[in-house]
């Protein structure tokens, strides 16, 4: 029983672990993580609460350290310790007295600042600024100068911007993935969030009805299970197959696996897959069964799974054609037709991933590309490796029907493919697939052709290497083929967007700025327009707060009306109806709500935007306008890179696109470096909508939208380095793959146990050759790299800092000259005079489009006064307190310049501080340069060198895996032939020596082998000549015996016959007759004797000729049919034999296997004989069997050794001689015994053909 229990567990060793890992998951996220988001994050985020609250009691209580920080008289190691950057928070000293505004005198960052709010006790409450949502500790106490202070903290819980994008997210500070499961709540839920003395700070909500993302910890713990479940299911399957056929276990395989993914499909609830991104299907979903990338992923590793299991354990020696011609034609169209549908549905699933999915596949940004890129690259490469196997077998059965004729299999797979792109209505679809049919018919071809053995289920390195490159080849074409119709597409609406306006920077920073100017802002607060006063104050405010960014690049106009369209208090003149008339009959629309542009001359853009302000009850009460017309200059490059847009194809933002766009053939805007000519001629206008031209490396694409403007969009074609590097990364996949496939497989085989698994480490000496020059290879790649990256990086801090440098040292003169000429500081802090703050904001403005870059001016205090893009310190991005390290280096350390590293959202950029100091010397304000853009030129940088890098590195790849081949093939075929002599050495004849030229390691193993054979020669004669010595001795002594025993009797006999004759017996007559008879037989029997030897000496010289088998065996069973007391039976084969063999030796053999079977028998009083046939492939088996005794165990070693007899008599050279008469025709014999029941000997033999 115990045996039976462990064979069951040994069987069902991966299932039990697959239930038990399922289980402890089950557990685990049920009873220990907790089952819901909104409870697991609320946790999360309370506990960094907490730490932070703890770290910020443990700060409060070194109250040296305070007074240092709040009498700036720290070090810059001391500062360092306390960054918001090391502490997760915001650190905050103010100093407090009775009827005065709170003083900072110490502050860790510039993200933010705590609101001034008295405060008269200690307290711990949540804030929310403009930039998110914060908890706002705040100490009261006396530090060493026994002033009181208020020493604050803002611990930041949720950032929140005015405006969402790439680069500001909504997000948890400590929890980033959270905000997609769950928010700040309003009011009082189960999720209370607490600070250390269990006061509740807030509650969170659940924004889905998704549950728990699970931990890493359960998510780990699933994924084993179901390898662990795939391994019992394929061991599984493999038992089937070998029980039953490879075809019921493939047909328990894909029932198997539909199961499990019907599963998944209809009780989504079980594993939620939808909670991760990878299964949603925003990202990619083309059907219900590949509804998501995640399940193209799941569905498209199932699918390679089968195709290896039926590819592995697919036996091609069994594939025959059908004796009926039209049943191989019909097999050879369903099997080309499953090919041809095939082909075309892995095509389509290209097409669509690469054009129907939000996947970058521009891999010459390597930026650009996601996590979602390279799995659609595992994906594409896991679905070319199944095509390639499931080939392999479809093609294998059509060569078989077809032989020799493969030019039906081209003929066949072309007219289907068109048959079938015929009944296709989608254009796209049938586009590409005319495309792949042909590289179909090609494929099929190379299949074929014997040099790259892609029929061979076994494929060397070379062959590998070979169609790795021939699917990375074609499926970069696919891909780059509908990268090219996307793009073109892309572009070609750009071209009719860019015909429309002629300004598109704008629009995004105008829809930031219009983003509160609805009616829910304008009704509430329009009575206040009716006062003069109120009027003026809140239309500044309303240009200040919303249109600061936008001030560079236009004048911007506030217009009010009320219900009968009267102007309220207007500054310019305009009236209700012309600006309704521009905005109703000359304004065209734009892709913000209620604002349109319209053309003012051939080169300018004004902007127009019309509200109509409505109450509750849905009443007209005013009418709101706003007009921005262009300055005369203006610099696109002052656009922050905050408020960027990730998008592929946005030109003004991109180096690879250039515009430009003419107006009556003069150019009136363009973008980048482009040489666009300033006028067109004539000639130059095409008649067509769109018109493509190529000019060197360039493409441009002209559209002319209107009859008097043309828009020219060009682009650097560089399909050849997309191409290039498109095949470097599918080959780098396929790489991994493939070592993925080995791992696997060195798994499976070893069953997880570790002498299995260290065994299968122990490479040959090709493997390592392999092994050792691609791991430098990629050894190499890494280092040079990581080391070109870091040259890339520093080299782009120093010229940075260098450029910022010279920038800051004018733009510092030139803010010196204009202080100092105002004289307008007192005592080190800036007072600005009535109008100063104007011209200082011009000056800044003035600066910034010269040196196209932004500036910002900070007083001594550290607190900013002007900037020439202030909306990201008015709407809360950045507080207006200046770096906290660049003002200690410069107003403690009163450093020249001070360059940090700093951070904004998701951006980092370099930023470099410089005082400016007055006529004594003295500093009176702080400059500051952000380098907002910059880092797109760093990653452009290092884009470019690793789409370079992997590009040359797969080619290395190749080259090196070359290279391994020819060397290893070098190497190993010195041991090849070795190992082939070595193998050739016999005794019975002559060794040849290797020759070697080479004076190497492969040389001395040459020698040594040469002085073995020698010696071996030397041996082998020795051997020889004792051996014949012996077997002459052995032979002498048989013959002597075989001879001694017949002479007995005559010698006896012809003594009795003498005796008889020298006593006068009477019947001397009769006696001499019985002495005669004797003599002959005895003579009769040593003749006998004569022949086996002579017979047995003669076996090595047969003479062969071609005859039919059942011929001589027909002849011999007839002698055998009459016989009495044996029942004999023949079962040939229905078709002739035909063997190549000496029939004369056949005859002896057969003869003697006969009358030793009937010999065996004739104990029994019937003696059944059976001689029976069967085809084995190109071999026939013919048994002769008998129900004698057997053969005893201790004698079946010795059956088929000369001079072995288990009879009285005979010389015991009859089943040697057979044995000797088989292995001369190539053929086998062997037999079955068991005693007291019979024996079979069996005789197999090569047939050249059977009719």
């Amino acid at each position: 029983m115990k045996q039976l229990v462990s064979n069951w567990l040994l069987k069902n060793v991966y299932l039990l672990a697959a239930i038990a890992l399922f289980a402890a998951a089950f557990i685990l996220n049920k009873y220990v993580i907790d089952n819901t988001a909104a409870r697991y994050y609320a946790r999360q985020i309370e506990k960094k609460i907490q730490e932070k609250e703890k770290d910020f009691n443990k700060l409060i209580a070194d109250v040296h350290l305070l007074s240092s920080l709040a009498d700036r008289a720290y070090t810059e190691d001391t500062l360092q310790t306390v960054l918001d950057t090391r502490k997760g928070y915001g650190i905050f000293i103010f100093r407090r007295e009775a009827f005065v505004e709170p003083q900072l005198k110490f502050w860790n960052t510039q993200i933010a600042v705590p609101p001034a709010v008295p405060q008269h006790k200690d307290t711990t409450l949540v804030v929310r600024l403009n930039n998110g949502v914060y908890i706002h500790v705040v100490k009261l106490m006396k530090l060493d100068d026994g002033k009181n202070y208020s020493v604050e903290a803002l611990i930041p819980v949720l950032y929140k911007y005015f405006v969402e994008n790439e680069n500001l997210r909504k997000e948890f500070a400590d929890a980033p993935d959270a905000v997609r499961r769950v928010d700040i709540a309003n009011s009082i839920t189960e999720f209370p969030v607490s600070d250390l003395n269990g006061q509740v700070l807030l509650y969170l909500q659940r924004i889905s009805v998704h549950q728990l993302e699970h931990s890493n910890w359960s998510i780990a713990l699933v994924a084993i299970g179901f390898f662990f479940l795939f391994l019992y299911l394929h061991q599984l399957a493999d038992r089937v197959r070998e029980m039953y056929g490879l075809w019921y276990g493939v047909l328990f395989l894909i029932g198997s696996i539909v199961l499990l993914r019907l599963g998944t499909y209809y009780f989504p609830d079980v594993l939620d897959l939808r909670q991760f991104e990878l299964f949603d299907p925003a990202i990619y979903g083309s059907s219900f069964v590949l509804s998501s990338l995640g399940d193209l992923l799941i569905n498209s590793l199932l699918f390679t799974w089968i195709i290896v299991f039926i590819n592995r354990r697919f036996d091609t020696s069994r594939i025959h054609p059908y004796s009926e011609p039209w049943k191989n034609w019909l097999l050879l169209c369903v099997i080309l037709t499953a090919q041809v549908i095939f082909t075309f549905t892995f095509a389509g699933i290209v097409q669509s991933l690469v054009a129907d999915a939000q996947i970058s596949f521009n891999v010459t940004n390597f930026f650009s590309l996601t996590q979602y890129s390279f799995i659609g690259f595992v994906i594409l490469a896991t679905l070319a490796l199944s095509f390639f196997f499931l080939s392999q077998i479809l093609l294998t059965i059509a060569g078989r029907l077809v032989g020799d004729r493969n030019y039906i299999t081209f003929i066949i797979t072309g007219f289907i493919g068109l048959l079938l792109l015929s009944f296709n209505r989608n254009n796209s679809i049938v586009e590409l697939n005319l495309f792949v049919l042909p590289w179909l018919v090609v494929f099929v071809w190379l299949m074929q052709l014997k040099i790259f053995a892609g029929l061979n289920l076994r494929l060397n390195i070379s062959e590998v290497l070979f169609w790795l490159a021939i699917f990375s080849s074609s499926i970069s074409a696919v891909i780059i083929f509908e990268n090219r119709k996307i793009e073109f597409e892309q572009r070609k609406r750009f071209a009719e967007k860019l015909t429309m306006q002629a300004d598109p920077s704008g629009e995004r920073l105008l829809s930031i700025a219009m983003a509160y100017l609805d009616n829910n802002f304008l009704a509430p607060n329009f009575h206040r327009f009716e006062d003069r006063q109120s009027n003026a104050m809140l239309k500044d405010s309303i240009v200040k707060t919303n249109f600061t960014a936008y001030l560079n690049k236009y004048d911007t106009k506030v217009y009010t009306f009320n219900k009968e369209t009267a102007p309220l208090f207007n500054s310019d003149p305009g009236s209700f109806d012309t600006l309704n008339t521009i905005f109703r009959i000359q304004g065209k629309p734009t892709s913000i709500p209620d604002m349109a542009y319209f053309e003012r001359s051939f080169d300018k853009y004004s902007y127009i935007f019309r509200k109509e302000v409505r109450d509750a009850n849905d009443s007209t009460i005013g009418y709101f306008f706003i007009l921005s017309d262009p300055k005369r200059y203006k610099s696109d490059a002052l656009i922050p890179e905050l408020f960027k847009q990730s998008r592929e194809l946005v030109p003004e933002y991109s180096t690879v696109y250039s515009y430009g766009i003419y107006d009556s053939l003069r150019l009136v805007n363009h973008y980048n470096d482009y040489p666009f000519p300033t006028e067109l001629q004539p000639g130059q206008i095409s008649r067509d909508e769109f018109r493509v031209v190529s000019r060197g490396d360039y493409e441009e694409l002209w559209y002319r939208g209107l009859p008097d403007k043309v828009v020219v969009i060009a682009q650097k074609n560089s399909s050849f380095m997309e191409a290039i590097t498109l095949f470097a990364y599918l080959f780098s996949t396929f790489l991994f793959l493939m070592a993925s496939y080995r791992l696997v497989s060195l798994l499976i085989k070893s069953r997880l146990q570790w002498s299995a698994i260290k065994q299968s480490w122990q490479l040959s000496i090709r493997s390592q050759i392999h092994s050792t020059i691609i791991s430098v290879s990629l050894l190499s790649f890494v280092v040079i790299g990581i080391a070109t990256i870091l040259f890339f990086v520093n080299r782009y801090h120093r010229n940075n800092q260098d450029r910022l440098s010279r920038a800051i040292q004018i733009m510092g003169n030139e803010v010196k000259k204009k202080i100092v000429d105002h004289a307008i500081f007192n005592d080190g802090v800036m007072l600005y005079e009535p109008g100063f703050n104007d011209e200082m904001k011009d000056l800044m403005g003035e600066i910034s489009e010269i040196h196209g870059t932004d500036v910002n001016l900070y007083d001594t205090l550290g607190d900013l006064k002007v900037s020439s893009h202030a909306d990201i310190y008015y709407r809360g991005v950045l507080s207006e307190k200046m770096n906290p390290l660049a003002y200690f280096r410069l107003n403690n350390l009163h450093q020249v310049q001070a360059v940090t590293d700093e951070q904004v959202g998701k951006i980092n950029y370099l930023s470099i501080y410089s005082p400016v100091r007055d006529e004594s010397g003295n500093a009176v304000a702080y400059l500051n340069i952000p380098s907002y853009s910059t880092q797109g030129e760093l990653k452009q940088e290092i884009s470019n060198f690793l789409v370079t890098i992997i590009t040359l590195n797969a080619f290395i790849f190749l080259i090196s895996g070359a290279i391994a081949v020819f060397i290893t093939n070098r190497i190993t075929s010195s041991f090849t032939i070795i190992t082939q002599k070595m193998r050739d050495i016999n005794l019975r004849q002559v060794n040849q020596e290797i020759e070697w030229k080479r004076n190497d390691e492969i040389g001395v193993l040459v020698k040594e082998y040469n002085k073995m054979v020698q010696k071996l020669e030397e041996s082998a004669d020795a051997l020889a000549k004792s051996e014949r010595e012996g077997a002459w001795r052995q032979m002498a002594r048989q013959v002597a015996h075989e001879i001694k025993n017949p002479l007995t009797p005559m010698k006896l006999s012809i003594q009795y016959l003498q005796k008889a004759i020298d006593n006068n017996s009477p019947d001397v007559k009769t006696m001499t007759g019985n002495v005669a008879r004797t003599l002959i037989e005895q003579i009769d029997h040593l003749s006998k004797i004569a022949s086996d030897f002579s017979q047995f000496a003669n076996i090595g010289n047969p003479r062969n000729e071609v005859f039919d088998l059942h011929e001589l065996l027909y002849s011999l069973s007839s002698l055998y049919t009459a016989t009495e007391n044996l029942d004999f039976a023949w079962e040939p084969v229905s078709s002739k034999v035909m063997v190549f063999a000496d029939k004369t030796q056949l005859n002896r053999l057969f003869t003697n296997l006969m009358q030793n079977a009937l010999e065996a028998a004739s104990s029994h009083d019937l003696r059944i004989v059976r001689m029976h046939e069967e085809l084995e492939d190109d071999h026939i088996i013919v048994s002769i069997s008998d129900n004698g005794e057997g053969i005893p165990e201790q004698t079946r070693s010795k059956i088929f050794t000369p001079n072995f007899t288990t009879k009285s008599s005979g010389t015991g050279l009859g089943l040697a001689m057979s044995k000797g008469i088989v292995e001369q025709a190539r053929g086998e014999i062997w037999f079955s015994t068991v005693e007291g029941e019979g024996t079979v000997f069996f005789v197999k033999l090569p047939v050249l053909r059977t009719s």
